[in-house]
């Protein structure tokens, strides 16, 4: 795959050439996200992405918008725990245009006080949204319950207190410190009918200078975790006049630079990720206990989880958490097959092939890869390593993941707190 790199100001600059194409993918991966906040401007990583949006100095907010979509592209912006991105997609002769806009967004914006207190009011109908759904409001209580007084541990979106403290100037800052770094991990990935000759001269053009008294990026809040009492685990609830029980199951596993990374991930194919996965069979397609339950797991620079979720009968929560551990416990006695195995990295193998066959997969990829892994790495080795996955190496990994006090739990649903808590006690021995 045709992958090239260069560093241009002190910033990752990388292609993928698509000659076949007609489109371009661009991503700018900025190295920071909520972890790197303090509790009370939390939020405010999220906040920054929204008011790269409101205006810079040369352009207002609906200029940004027409000189890309008006010109036939889309823009987006999305931030997570350790990584905020901005991404546009169109035509590929407008990429100069793109990223002169996009540059223009990220490192000059103004951050003008009246667009802020909009803004805020936007961002405070967001958190009303996210806590009101309860599929979305789960994954934030379960965050807090894995790691409590953590910076992972809080919303992404920050609370209706905490940006509240948010104003111009703590914006500014925050850009200082996050944006205009010495570019560890700070990338721009395009993809599509381009070529690296290309995009590093428009690059030249566009990127900022590397400051004289460039900084270290601040480092974020490591976390290590620590197993709990025997058959104790963190758990939150949150009661709410429903019919179903939202529930999620949670264990701490090591982070992105573990060499069980390849390991977790086909245990998660295996466990709850496809139709054909253990959990899908044994409680939707054989008991008929859920429409959704499915696996996935998270992986940051030092930590991660692997996680259940599931929407359930809130009168059958009892029978389908004795099938999970019914299913857990019989991973942990006989581990899994070599059919499951097989199957699951041939799964893996062809939707990687598949999502790769587009420009914004393939600009995903190399902006991952590089803010995450200071490198691009080839998609052929990352098959590799998944496929040498052994059976072993996944009984192992059970065994050191399934236990009590390594877990967290979160749901929402009628039932109490205490009732919940009882329930998955009783029934959740792993």
């Amino acid at each position: 795959m045709n992958f090239q790199h260069s560093i241009i100001n002190g910033i990752h600059v990388a292609t993928a050439e698509m000659p076949h194409m007609e489109s371009v993918a661009v991503g700018i991966y900025l190295p920071t996200g909520s972890r790197y906040e303090t509790p009370e401007l939390n939020g405010i990583a999220h906040f920054t992405e929204h008011m790269i949006f409101k205006g810079t100095k040369t352009r207002s907010a609906l200029d940004l918008a027409i000189q890309v979509e008006g010109a036939g592209g889309s823009i987006n912006a999305f931030t997570t725990e350790d990584q905020t991105c901005i991404e546009t997609r169109g035509p590929a002769n407008l990429l100069p245009q793109f990223l002169e806009v996009m540059t223009d967004m990220v490192w000059s914006s103004n951050f003008d006080a009246e667009e802020i207190e909009r803004e805020r009011e936007v961002i405070a109908e967001e958190i009303v949204m996210y806590q009101e759904n309860p599929s979305d409001h789960i994954h934030d209580l379960l965050s807090e319950a894995l790691w409590p007084e953590h910076p992972l541990g809080r919303p992404i979106t920050g609370t209706e207190e905490t940006i509240k403290n948010i104003n111009s100037k703590a914006l500014a800052e925050f850009t200082k410190n996050y944006y205009q770094t010495n570019g560890q991990g700070l990338t721009l990935a395009v993809a599509g009918k381009v070529t690296h000759a290309e995009v590093c001269k428009i690059a030249e053009k566009n990127l900022p200078p590397k400051p004289n008294n460039a900084q270290e990026h601040k480092l974020f809040e490591k976390y290590s975790h620590t197993l709990t009492e025997p058959n104790r685990f963190t758990h939150l609830h949150d009661q709410r006049d429903i019919d179903q029980v939202h529930l999620a199951i949670a264990f701490h596993t090591a982070g992105r630079h573990s060499e069980q990374r390849h390991v977790l991930r086909v245990m998660s194919l295996i466990m709850g990720e496809t139709m054909s996965s253990k959990l899908f069979q044994e409680l939707r397609e054989k008991r008929g206990l859920c429409y959704h339950i499915a696996s996935d797991y998270s992986l940051y620079h030092d930590t991660g989880t692997f996680e259940i979720h599931a929407g359930l009968d809130a009168t059958r929560l009892d029978e389908s958490l004795l099938a999970i551990n019914q299913l857990i416990k019989q991973i942990l006695t006989t581990g899994f097959t070599q059919d499951e195995l097989d199957q699951a990295i041939s799964f893996a193998t062809g939707q990687s092939k598949i999502a790769l066959e587009s420009t914004h997969s393939r600009m995903s990829w190399m902006g991952d890869s590089l803010l995450c892994f200071d490198k691009i790495i080839s998609p052929d080795d990352a098959r590799s390593t998944l496929q040498s996955t052994t059976l072993e190496e996944l009984h192992q990994l059970a065994k050191q993941l399934f236990t009590a006090n390594n877990m967290a739990v979160a749901s929402i649903g009628p039932q109490r707190a205490d009732e919940i808590q009882q329930l998955v006690s009783d029934s959740l021995t792993c």
